[in-house]
């Protein structure tokens, strides 16, 4: 498995380099099952504790710039319209139309 530093710099190599990360994965020699086990597994820890991920911000050897010291921080910087899958609560829609019918909507 892949350090969270090791994940953090091959996203931030990719967004400067304007590659996708199946190249720079070829490169390195990584496969893409451990580079995205990876990076689901650091995902899930931040977020199962996302108070230890605030105002954190670590040097990346290869490009020597700061970069937020979270997965999480670090997709939304690259993708800020991408929404990370977040468990929702149940919804249950009712509505009655013109003739008196009542329609309910349940979404999960």
């Amino acid at each position: 498995m892949l350090s969270k530093k090791e994940v953090l710099e091959i996203i931030s190599y990719c967004e400067f380099h304007k590659i996708n990360h199946s190249d720079r994965l070829q490169e390195l020699g990584i496969s893409h099952w451990n580079f995205y086990k990876s990076r689901r597994h650091h995902l899930k820890a931040e977020k199962a504790c996302p108070q230890e991920i605030t105002g954190s911000f670590i040097q990346l050897k290869s490009s020597g710039e700061y970069v937020p010291s979270s997965v999480t921080a670090m997709e939304r910087s690259i993708n800020p319209g991408r929404k990370l899958h977040t468990q929702s609560e149940a919804m249950t829609i009712e509505c009655q139309t013109s003739r008196g019918v009542w329609l309910e909507s349940v979404e999960r």
